[in-house]
């Protein structure tokens, strides 16, 4: 059994009863006080994705994409890719391996954003399918679905779960797409603050408030190592499964735990697959989040010891405003799509923090000293496997700042 590789979720029918889905809701953190923040009229956001392959070095300039709504529709996907072929698909992903990552607007100029990131199942490379493919599908198809939306002629605002659905439905009439898994972290953040994100699986959120853990997701799973997960089950592999007694678990979007947070100016939104989460708790996230964010001016420590926002947000987007972090290897010359803002993406203050989560995640998983989060839970599971250290694992992350202007 290799335990550093997440199994295909397959369920034998003897079981199936004891075996029942658990969807739980994001767990709220524990409440603390604040230091109170004027009345706000609008939200803006920014946002930036960073990632690194489990087999790749991490490059901050090369592997860092910063969104801006105002040039930009997407980063993370090729928009219209969807007619290539598998391999001339690949040719316009960002280097996240498995792992995929979109942010887009949501319709035409509403002031909204959608966001994802999503988790190919690695058990499926045994049966020689690409993980990566249901991944990076699932979330080109939901932000062209998010910029399909018009904004105007809704009745009701585009929610996670539908988005997430749309996508999945795409990924299943892909013809291109022969079979696969992974798991979805969906949000939609509105011009208002609010905040509403559907998890499927052990990828996952966590809210970061004035120096505070504000709220975290809990991972689904229906065994150690086996994640809910959106499968694309081939006729052949479903009927050869039943002929030995088994049976594939096909989660469905449905199954998605959902919740809702109202963010304010200087919060921070960091969604990541399990190769942060299974290197890195929440607390050592917190620290790397509250480094960044007082380093880069946007965050202060109060005389009484806490922590306050500068009221400088706005002008981190701004690349000259931000100190110079410690120098890296220059980016690559290869072509990118215009989808990917790559240049000084690592200097804006989402790149920095979602570039300095990868960092951290990628050398915590090559620690062979340091037992992680799955370490832990791999002990408590298996006493006599004696698991140790980080789990090498592709690393994606995005992290959202919200940026108030106040009235």
């Amino acid at each position: 059994m290799t335990l550093a590789v997440r199994s295909l979720a397959v369920l034998h029918v003897s079981s199936a009863r004891s075996a029942a889905a658990n969807c739980t809701r994001l767990l709220h953190g524990q409440k603390r006080s604040f230091h109170a923040t004027t009345a706000r009229s609008h939200i803006s956001y920014l946002v930036a994705g960073s990632c690194s392959a489990k087999g790749s070095r991490f490059n901050a300039d090369k592997h860092t994409y910063v969104f801006n709504p105002a040039s930009q529709d997407a980063i993370g996907v090729v928009l219209d890719d969807t007619h290539l072929s598998p391999v001339n698909r690949r040719y316009g992903r960002p280097g996240s391996g498995e792992d995929a990552f979109f942010a887009s607007r949501v319709g035409g100029n509403s002031g909204a954003i959608a966001f994802a990131i999503a988790d190919g199942v690695g058990g499926w490379a045994e049966h020689k399918v690409d993980p990566a493919d249901v991944s990076h599908g699932l979330c080109t198809y939901m932000a062209q679905h998010a910029l399909s939306v018009d904004m105007a002629a809704q009745d009701v605002l585009l929610r996670p779960k539908e988005l997430l659905q749309k996508g999945y439905d795409a990924v299943l009439a892909d013809e291109v797409i022969k079979a696969g898994g992974t798991t979805a972290s969906v949000g939609i953040a509105q011009a208002n603050g609010n905040v509403e994100l559907a998890n499927l699986g052990d990828s996952g959120s966590a809210l970061f408030r004035l120096g505070a853990v504000h709220q975290y997701s809990t991972p689904q799973t229906h065994a150690f190592n086996t994640p809910f997960q959106l499968n694309v089950i081939p006729p052949q592999m479903r009927q050869q499964a039943h002929m030995f007694g088994g049976m594939y678990f096909e989660d469905q979007p449905r199954d998605a735990a959902v919740s809702t947070a109202c963010m304010q100016d200087g919060d921070v939104l960091v969604l990541a697959t399990d190769g942060v989460f299974d290197n890195l708790n929440n607390q050592e996230i917190l620290k790397i989040v509250t480094g960044r964010m007082v380093h880069g001016g946007a965050w202060k420590e109060t005389p009484e010891g806490g922590i306050s926002v500068t009221g400088k947000l706005q002008a981190m987007a701004d690349v000259s405003s931000l100190p110079t972090p410690p120098a890296s290897p220059a980016p690559s010359s290869s072509s990118s799509s215009s989808a990917m803002s790559k240049t000084g993406s690592h200097h804006t203050l989402p790149g920095l923090v979602a570039s300095s989560i990868v960092h951290e995640a990628k050398r915590a998983s090559h620690d062979i000293r340091r037992d992680g989060p799955f370490a832990r839970e791999a002990q408590r599971y298996f006493p006599g496997h004696w698991y140790r250290g980080g789990k090498v694992d592709d690393i994606c992350v995005l992290v959202i700042v919200a940026v108030g202007e106040h009235v």
